[in-house]
Parts: structure tokens; C-alpha cells; sequence
């Protein structure tokens, strides 16, 4: 609750709820309903461990995740119950496992390794059946009228990107706090959520913009996991 910390996860989040509301009626609307999915989710779950291995504060990295779970709650539980629904659904399924994990720390530590690779495992999947659900992205709309709809999606990923991880290190220094963590835990957003929520309240064509969001994270933690 501490000042610094509340403006790490308040102005990033504010900085990519702003780009997604201008794109509102400016370009294709599947290209502006992912975006728009991809700002309100939280930040990457797995955000502290590419810290930690970055050699960052894994623990500031976990704390802004949490409150960029807080902050999305209340967002999306404003757009409607099927959207609020979901997010809670999700929400669920990452909080009951954590209070087990908690209760049962010698069972965690046996069983988590095979868990990254089931985590890591499914969001491939989730990946690729979004891929093979959604219409292609390569639908060129008459000439004259717009870009292609993968040329606004890749652009829009990119400036979801860069406005997130500038917001969130901008504001990092102006306080003192760490960088990286900053970026991880407040400045990404969580692809595969981003995902999912587009596909609820839009159409699974509307993912486009998360699953390009998350060619950039997964590079993104191919470097994190690079070999030392």
C-alpha cells in the first residue's frame, strides 16, 4: 500500500488502458477489442521467478502482481458478469492451488518442477488451439481502407509493449525501486489471459493482439532462462 508501490501498478495499468481506449473506432475492431482484453488483465504469473532469475527483486515483482490482480478485479468485474466470471474463474484456479501449496509446502517442492513444465505445457497449448480457433489473421481488407489486420495487430502488440515496459521503468526510477521488477510485475500484462478474456468478451478472431503480445513475452523469458 505504500505510495511508490500503488504508482508502479496504478500508472502502467493507466498508460495501456489509455492506448487500447484510443484505438477504440480508429482501427479493425478485433484488433481493438484484444487490445483493450490485454491492458485490463494482470500482469504475467510468472513474472517473480523471471525476475529472480534475472537477478532482480523477485519478492517487489510478486507484489505488484498482486495488485494488478486487485486492479483488474475491479475493472473487469465492471464490464459485465460473463467477463467478471471468467477472470474470477481464473482467479480461483491460481489461488486455491497457492493456499495448498502454502498448507503443504513439502508436497510443493516435491511436485514443482513438474509443474513449470505443465504450466509452461499449457500455455503452448492455449497457444496453439487459439491459432487453429481463430480465423487467420492474413484477411486483407479492401485497398484503400486499412492495413492488413496482421500488420495492426503486430504494430498494437508492439505499442502495448513498449508503453507498458517505458510506463513502469520511468516509473521505477523516479522512485528508487528495481527496474526489472517493475517491468515483470507491473509493466507486462499476462498473455494467455489476455487471450481467454478476449475470446469472452469479443470472439476468439479478437485474440490477435494478445497471442502477437505473447511472441514478445516468450522471447522475453527465452532471455530469462538464458544459460549463465
Amino acid at each position: 500500500m505504500r505510495v511508490r508501490n500503488l504508482a508502479l501498478v496504478i500508472i502502467p495499468a493507466v498508460a495501456l488502458g489509455a492506448v487500447a481506449l484510443a484505438l477504440q473506432g480508429r482501427v479493425d475492431d478485433r484488433v481493438a477489442a484484444g487490445a483493450l482484453a490485454l491492458a485490463i488483465v494482470p500482469a504475467p504469473f510468472v513474472a517473480p521467478e523471471l525476475v529472480g532469475r534475472m537477478r532482480g527483486r523477485a519478492d517487489l515483482a510478486g507484489a505488484l502482481v498482486l495488485g494488478t490482480v486487485v486492479a483488474s478485479l475491479l475493472v473487469i468485474g465492471s464490464r459485465g458478469a460473463l467477463a467478471a466470471g471468467a477472470l474470477f474463474t481464473a482467479t480461483e484456479a491460481f489461488a486455491i492451488p497457492g493456499m495448498l501449496a502454502s498448507a503443504l509446502p513439502t508436497v510443493r517442492d516435491a511436485l514443482l518442477p513438474l509443474l513449470r513444465v505443465a504450466g509452461w505445457l499449457a500455455v503452448a497449448l492455449v497457444f496453439v488451439s487459439t491459432l487453429i480457433a481463430a480465423p487467420p489473421l492474413f484477411d486483407a481488407p479492401p485497398i484503400g481502407t486499412q492495413p492488413p489486420l496482421v500488420v495492426m495487430t503486430v504494430v498494437v502488440a508492439v505499442a502495448m509493449l513498449v508503453v507498458g515496459t517505458v510506463a513502469s521503468a520511468l516509473v521505477a526510477l523516479a522512485f528508487g525501486r528495481d527496474v526489472r521488477a517493475a517491468i515483470g510485475g507491473a509493466g507486462l500484462r499476462d498473455p494467455m489471459l489476455g487471450v481467454a478474456l478476449a475470446s469472452v468478451i469479443a470472439a476468439p478472431d479478437s485474440t490477435g493482439v494478445p497471442l502477437a503480445y505473447a511472441v514478445f513475452c516468450l522471447v522475453l523469458a527465452g532471455l530469462a532462462f538464458r544459460p549463465r
